[in-house]
């Protein structure tokens, strides 16, 4: 192999690679669920990354080529890196955590993913190769939640919403609905030249199967709402067609009819004892999920109206949530880090601008699936396509993103991007390149050098350090972990080795130390590790703090930590900020009331607990410490 087929075919690999991410579970990692997949990820795109760079350096057919939907994701990531840079808490907006793993940094791959993907996969049957392997890797994903279906593997959330290798049941819906769309897709594509093109019918029966007992309600909605797009689109302009056109208007009548027939009799008993349709029976507005969405989506638009332009940054909605928060959410977690809508979530994170921007690859895709020329695709198809953006529109709705959709999104919209600035057989559009047999050696040898050592680098930096410090902070969870010798004859506290050693989980093994620290608040715990755990905590709160002083989430853990150390001033310093900043919250309120209880100052109790008890009378727990 050339050396230009060589990093063609390093390349290929790791796109091809990618559908292969949704198996992966680190176990030994923090939210393993979510970490292992998204490192796996950074690590591939920055493998292609390097590799690209020197197949541009050889080949300029390989350089990037404009379309709208590269201008609309270069314009979304240049808004949400400014939303970023200015925004509330710029380095969580970079990193983000163990729980999430998006932030800027995310999006910086993603992008890289789009952009390298779209550029060298420029041959129409790569594509197709492309989205068989994701169809068949969907298959082993089913074979998974199947095997949960039937009590042979646990379900990691819940008891009855399979999961599979996603470890939450929205995750693994919206996958789903991205193959059931590709399948129906492919078989399309495939026309009468396949005998066996019957097989992406029951991959895509399969997924439909997968995502009805994921019991999600936005998801069902989303495919159905997209298949009806669909059948409507094709009844409507596929007139080469006419039989297609009959079949599609009988789609349309069909999806009408059922609709309809499940809104009628939605209070049947063999609708409320089936738990997928029993949960769609059950959306309406006094539905208490339905009224929480309601109320965080009114905190979010408050939080937008503070920062139209570039919003608060991303990773930052618990400022907003902090804020506005409504006490009637009283009944539901305490915390909330997303809109639980991809559009609000964006209005918060980058402003109208970052709302747009997004939507703009939405708007670039129909541009191309409808208006040019330059896109092979017949009506059926893309009205298949345009279904399944629609699915996924209605899905976003109602939950926020996740690496494993974002990793199809981008990989549509590269393939979009690829036929857009390709020639009429789906192949690169000609350009001067030079082999790289003709360079000179010399100059190949050094940019080799360079662009493996920044690679490395960037690998190192960006993932290595913080895989390390992931499974370190596991570790230091474990029972025989969370103390360790410290060399000169003494003990450590572990969780403080972790911190510093990577940037994204600092906050996460701060607030461990503080769970651990908490529960040797115990009489019969020895007065030297209380001490020990006390001293160090105390230190750590107080870096996070003056790093973050606006996070309530801290400002709460540190005003419990120090009660429960009988520390009643620094306690009420950090309640009252609590307070500060989110003056609706009742759950502060009722903890400091007990704090002053316990200082015996009983009047101030009483008053604070009166506090919380007018904002939600109807909270039982309230009530009761009234």
């Amino acid at each position: 192999m050339s050396i230009r087929d060589t990093l063609r075919f390093i390349i290929l690999a790791a796109v091809f690679a990618t559908p292969f991410i949704c198996l992966y579970v680190a176990n030994s990692m923090f939210f393993p669920f979510i970490s292992g997949k998204n490192f796996l990820f950074r690590i591939l795109v920055e493998v292609m990354l390097g590799a690209w760079l020197l197949l541009m350096f050889i080949d300029s057919t390989y350089r990037p080529r404009f379309s709208w939907i590269l201008g609309g994701a270069g314009a979304f990531l240049l808004v949400i890196a400014a939303a970023d840079a200015f925004g509330v808490n710029p380095w969580r907006s970079f990193w983000s955590n163990y729980e999430r793993m998006e932030g800027l940094i995310a999006h910086v791959h993603l992008f890289l993913y789009f952009l390298i993907a779209g550029t060298v996969l420029h041959a129409e049957k790569l594509w197709l190769w492309f989205w068989r392997t994701s169809l068949g890797v969907s298959l082993i994903v089913a074979l998974y939640a199947f095997s949960q279906l039937a009590g042979k593997a646990d379900i990691h959330q819940g008891a009855t919403r399979l999961d599979a290798s996603f470890g939450n049941a929205t995750y693994l819906a919206v996958y789903a609905l991205f193959h059931i769309f590709l399948a129906a897709f492919l078989y399309a594509r495939e026309g009468g030249r396949n005998a066996y093109r019957w097989i992406y019918l029951v991959v895509g029966v399969v997924n439909f199967l997968i995502l009805y007992f994921t019991q999600t309600r936005g998801a069902l909605l989303g495919v159905i709402g997209g298949a009806f797009l669909t059948f409507l689109l094709v009844a409507l302009l596929d007139k080469e067609r006419p039989q297609l056109r009959k079949y599609a208007l009988g789609g349309v009548i069909a999806l009408v009819v059922l609709v309809g027939a499940f809104i009628m009799f939605r209070d049947a008993s063999w609708i409320k004892n089936n738990p997928t349709l029993s949960r769609m029976a059950s959306i309406s507005l006094s539905d208490p999920t339905t009224q929480a969405r309601f109320l965080i989506w009114k905190m979010s638009w408050e939080g937008f109206k503070e920062r139209p332009i570039l919003g608060w940054g991303q990773e930052n909605f618990l400022y907003v949530f902090s804020k506005h928060y409504d006490p009637k959410m009283w009944n539901q977690e305490p915390w909330f880090d997303r809109s639980h809508n991809v559009f609000f979530d964006w209005l918060i994170a980058g402003g109208a601008l970052g709302l747009l921007t997004y939507l703009s690859l939405f708007g670039a895709a129909l541009y191309y699936l409808w208006f040019s020329r330059k896109i092979h695709l017949s009506i059926l198809e893309r009205s298949i396509f345009t279904g399944m953006l629609a699915g996924y529109f209605v899905h976003n709705i109602f939950v926020f993103d996740n690496l494993t959709s974002y990793i199809v999104f981008f990989g549509f919209l590269a393939y979009l991007h690829s036929q857009a600035t390709s020639g009429k057989g789906g192949e690169a559009a000609p350009a001067h390149h030079k082999k790289g047999e003709e360079l000179e050696t010399s100059d190949m040898a050094v940019a080799g050098v360079i662009i493996l050592a920044l690679t490395v680098g960037l690998v190192y930096a960006l993932n290595i350090r913080n895989i390390n410090a992931n499974v370190a902070l596991i570790k230091a969870l474990q029972p025989d972990g969370v103390l360790v010798d410290d060399g000169k004859g003494g003990k450590k506290i572990a969780v403080l080795d972790v911190i510093g050693g990577g940037p994204i989980g600092d906050t996460e093994a701060r607030e461990q130390l503080a769970q651990f620290a908490i529960q040797t608040a115990d009489p019969r715990v020895q007065p030297e590790i209380r001490q020990l755990f006390f001293d160090a905590t105390s230190a750590e709160f107080e870096k996070e703090l003056r790093d973050d002083p606006e996070n309530l989430r801290i400002n709460s853990f540190a005003a419990s930590f120090y009660a429960r150390f009988a520390q009643y001033e620094q306690a009420l310093k950090y309640y009252r900020k609590s307070l500060e900043l989110s003056p609706k919250r009742q759950a502060v309120y009722v903890d400091l009331a007990l704090t002053q209880i316990a200082m015996g100052d009983y009047k101030a109790g009483e008053e604070t607990a009166k506090i919380a008890y007018d904002l939600t009378p109807e909270h039982p727990d309230v009530a009761v410490s009234y």
